[in-house]
């Protein structure tokens, strides 16, 4: 719109010679149409290609899902909302610009000379650059406020390392198992597991990190209330759980072989619960009574670092570890410790559990990482697709800031070879050119950084750890805006410097 704008007001005196020839305007605005629609659509073109050949891949990354596809030009709603805002944007470029060059007074255009339309102040072509650029600078915040806040996810502590772990779901597919048979299945499986040369460490488990989670009653002597306390899950795991998961024994020990059913019942307890159940004393040794009040004391005998079990958060971590083999209910999950590369050793412990599954029942296997990433995926979203619109937002702006500072010079030639006549300096027309398209940067970054401390209300609840009107995000998006406008407008700024002043006093 802005460069369309440019060569309007450029070809004002073309425009009255027509008019003046017996041209329609009609004709002429049939013509500046067609121009930009032409335009429009070879873009249209371009972005559907784009969409077609990275659509997919955008997906994949995003999504995650297997097989995921995307064909742009099956999707006819896809290519129809395209080509109408593509037929809207070239309908409005082209029919405004043609009204500017054709509003003026026919005569006085005639009369203007050679020199007619050489260089003209426009407050739209003002406004659009000033757009352009508060629209870049607004996005890039958003960009720069989702990456960091995306950082300070990544940066939380889990309380196990994802990265090296295994987790091997089953599917009974409707069958039912008594305990008894549900406890022998998952013996064998952890067995088959260990013996895989893959496999450094293995796990039953009740349940998997960040899918879902067990709770149950607690009580605690001298305790009025533990569940007034928080929101407290549960673990059920065999002995090698903790050096699976890479789960720290901060005080005591973890469970043993020992710790099996009819021996003394013995709990494990994270340390936030430890510090929340009992604030003042050592939680070593203490009594908790697991779902029922009459049940057998189970005894404290270590704590354990806290872990993400149930969401990726700040709030209070309350986790506890009850040795599977004195749960009633088992647990059938395997969570393997891998050497190597996790991912390609998946298929061959899925084939090795798989053998033991009864009837129609199988296993599935999936990285924990998968899991991890599954929730932290909203903060990708946002930085991923903040910084691809920011970025692209930057390119326009840098391009149609170069383009409207590069057509003026060209039409101040003439206007250059003058002043280094009349004793310019290169330097002071660098400074005179330069200084235009810095001033356009400047009032659309303070025209962006307005919107965008409008906006931090809204995008506050979707940060993590992370202010909306973090001054470092504002300042370095400002530096990074007021670098690109240097350079657009640098680079016209410089061919200005070397107008021949011969060449502008032959023309006079």
């Amino acid at each position: 719109a802005n460069l369309f704008l440019a060569r309007a007001l450029r070809r004002q005196r073309e425009i009255a010679v027509r008019l003046a020839l017996g041209v329609s305007r009609r004709r002429l605005l049939a013509q500046a149409l067609t121009e930009s629609l032409v335009l429009s659509l070879l873009g249209c073109a371009a972005g559907l290609l784009i969409a077609q050949w990275g659509g997919a891949a955008i997906r994949r990354m995003l999504i995650s899902t297997q097989g995921a596809s995307l064909d742009v030009f099956t999707d006819w709603r896809t290519i129809g909302v395209a080509v109408a805002l593509t037929i809207v944007t070239g309908l409005l470029t082209g029919f405004v610009p043609a009204l500017v060059s054709g509003r003026g007074d026919l005569a006085q255009d005639l009369r203007a000379g050679s020199r007619g339309g050489t260089y003209q102040r426009s407050r739209t072509r003002t406004a659009l650059l000033v757009a352009q650029g508060a629209l870049a600078v607004t996005l890039l915040v958003g960009a720069g406020l989702f990456v960091r806040s995306l950082d300070h996810v990544k940066s939380l502590p889990l309380g196990y390392d994802a990265d090296r772990v295994l987790v091997v779901s089953p599917n009974m597919r409707g069958m039912v198992l008594d305990d008894s048979a549900q406890m022998q299945l998952g013996r064998a499986m952890l067995a088959t597991a260990q013996a895989l040369p893959g496999v450094e460490a293995a796990s039953r488990a009740k349940t998997v990190p960040l899918t879902f989670v067990n709770s149950t009653n607690l009580f605690v002597p001298g305790v009025d209330s533990v569940a007034r306390l928080g929101y407290i899950t549960y673990q059920a795991a065999s002995p090698d759980y903790f050096r699976a998961m890479d789960t720290r024994i901060l005080r005591g020990r973890g469970f043993t072989a020992a710790d099996r059913s009819g021996a003394p019942p013995v709990i494990v307890v994270g340390e936030g619960m430890a510090k929340t159940i009992w604030p003042h004393e050592d939680a070593i040794g203490k009594c908790v009574r697991v779902q029922v009040e009459t049940a057998t004391c189970s005894t404290v005998v270590g704590i354990a670092e806290d872990i993400a079990q149930n969401e990726i958060s700040l709030a209070p971590r309350l986790h506890f570890y009850i040795p599977v083999e004195q749960f009633k209910y088992g647990g059938n999950f395997l969570l393997l410790r891998m050497r190597g590369n996790v991912r390609a050793q998946g298929e061959t412990v899925r084939r090795a559990v798989q053998r033991l599954m009864p009837g129609q029942s199988y296993v599935t296997v999936r990285p924990l990482s998968e899991v991890v990433e599954g929730r932290r995926r909203s903060w990708q979203l946002g930085a991923t697709m903040f910084v691809a619109f920011g970025f692209l937002a930057l390119i326009v702006a840098a391009v149609g800031l170069y383009g409207v500072i590069s057509y003026n010079v060209t039409q101040r030639m003439h206007e250059m070879g003058v002043r280094v006549a009349l004793g310019a300096q290169p330097r002071d027309v660098v400074g005179l050119i330069a200084a235009q398209g810095f001033r356009f940067a400047t009032a659309g970054i303070v025209l962006g950084s307005l919107f965008a401390l409008a906006a931090s209300h809204w995008v506050q609840p979707l940060l993590f750890q992370q202010s909306a009107t973090d001054p470092f995000v504002y300042v370095a998006v400002s530096a990074a805006m007021l670098i690109v406008a240097i350079t657009a407008s640098g680079i016209p700024a410089l061919r200005a410097a070397k107008a021949d002043p011969s060449v502008a006093l032959r023309s006079d």
